[in-house]
């Protein structure tokens, strides 16, 4: 087809020039349009554009046809011309299965999981977030054409026909109107089922922090009322050589709740940790295999200490991990308001002393003491350096006391 010159974007057309047709292939295909895609009754004049048109239009109408007419109606004048579909009664059973397990297929019973495997394949359609080719006013840009091409059609009349005027064919507006409506269901849609999937796995954290408050219960009943600690101090050791030797490792203190057992490895997964794991890697494992498998940061303790599970208090014990931590393993600037990356960076839940759970929506508690930092640290950042970062911490830091909250890795 011929080639068009088309200007240069302006700064109000960033996403850069759209494809246009010349003037005689859009004859062409609306000539192609108007003869029922039957090419013998084409002018000759157009036929050979026609062809091309044809060949290329036949990308998007592979496979059947049988009722498109019908759905194109029900779309641009909401007339049902025929049965609303509905769900068999194994797959209401199963999305019904599925939203109660927290849009995780993998906890629906196994009956219905396969069912439940598509009802989150089709979710993850809306949900899933955009290619990285693609930009967000890009996004924005085509939904708003398309939906100014159905404002127009709407206006010249084209859209107040009933059913059963449409005529027997396809023409280019019926898919722009029907695109249009896709497109605008895809936008609403997007932000509320990231919304819901959020919340489901903050309530199925808060779920695992209950659960790990009642191993801890358990722990130190039996252990003297000592928290779980499996080393006896990291010396000069950073404490977060996570899977290499638990003697150097406080995430290994966290994981004998699950060794010995008190607690399911499960029960210390966070749904918002793509990395985490549900099973131990072996019987022998007494700790996790790498960093980015751990979704709660334990409290650091340079010593054993008695008597501080089940105190009234607010000393955060155990958190969603940190991000401080993450940062400074990999030599980067460290933010000490930073939230946990479990939850989008929205917030993050701390287990307390006392046994409590609250959701935090900052690691700073109402004394002021920060849950990623040891008091000393604390004491030398102030306000311009929590806004601009800070140099990463090494991993051998303590906290300065009993009612010093600092958690790790």
């Amino acid at each position: 087809m011929d080639e068009q010159h088309t200007p240069p974007p302006t700064a109000d057309d960033t996403a850069g020039p759209s494809p246009q047709l010349t003037e005689a292939d859009a004859r062409a295909l609306e000539a192609f349009f108007e003869a029922d895609q039957d090419l013998s009754r084409v002018p000759s004049t157009l036929r050979e554009r026609a062809e091309r048109a044809a060949a290329l239009f036949g990308l998007l109408t592979t496979g059947p046809i049988e009722g498109r007419e019908s759905r194109v109606s029900r779309v641009l004048t909401g007339t049902d011309t025929t049965a609303q579909p509905t769900l068999s009664r194994d797959d209401a059973e199963a999305l019904d299965a599925w939203m109660l397990a927290g849009l995780d297929a993998e906890r629906v019973p196994a009956s219905l999981r396969e069912r439940a495997r598509a009802h989150d394949a089709i979710a993850a359609l809306i949900t899933s977030p955009a290619p990285e080719s693609v930009s967000q006013f890009t996004r924005a840009h085509l939904i708003e054409r398309t939906v100014n091409r159905v404002a127009e059609a709407t206006d010249s009349g084209q859209m107040s026909e009933p059913a059963a005027a449409i005529p027997p064919r396809n023409r280019l507006a019926d898919f722009l109107s029907v695109a249009a409506v896709l497109l605008i269901a895809a936008s609403v849609l997007w932000p509320v089922m990231s919304t819901v999937r959020e919340g489901s796995r903050q309530a199925a954290c808060a779920g695992n922090m209950r659960s790990v408050a009642n191993a801890m219960g358990l722990y130190t009943a039996d252990n003297d009322q000592m928290l779980p600690m499996v080393t006896a101090g990291f010396g000069k050791s950073p404490w977060w050589n996570v899977g290499r030797d638990p003697s150097s490792s406080n995430s290994a203190n966290l994981y004998a709740l699950a060794k010995q057992p008190y607690a399911r490895l499960a029960d210390l997964a966070c749904p918002g940790n793509p990395r985490a794991i549900t099973v131990p890697r072996s019987p022998e494992a007494r700790d996790w295999g790498a960093l980015e498998e751990i979704s709660y940061s334990y409290r650091v303790m340079a010593h054993p200490e008695r008597s501080l599970w089940g105190q009234p208090s607010e000393l955060v014990v155990v958190a969603d991990r940190s991000p401080v931590v993450l940062r400074a393993v990999r030599g980067q600037v460290v933010f000490p308001l930073e939230s946990s990356p479990n939850h989008q960076g929205q917030g993050q839940h701390g287990l307390t002393a006392d046994g409590s759970a609250p959701w935090l929506t900052t690691p700073a508690l109402s004394s002021g003491d920060n849950i990623w930092l040891p008091k000393p640290i604390e004491m030398f950042i102030d306000m311009a350096a929590r806004r601009q970062g800070i140099d990463p911490i090494r991993g051998t830091e303590a906290p300065a006391g009993r009612q010093d909250s600092f958690v790790g890795p």
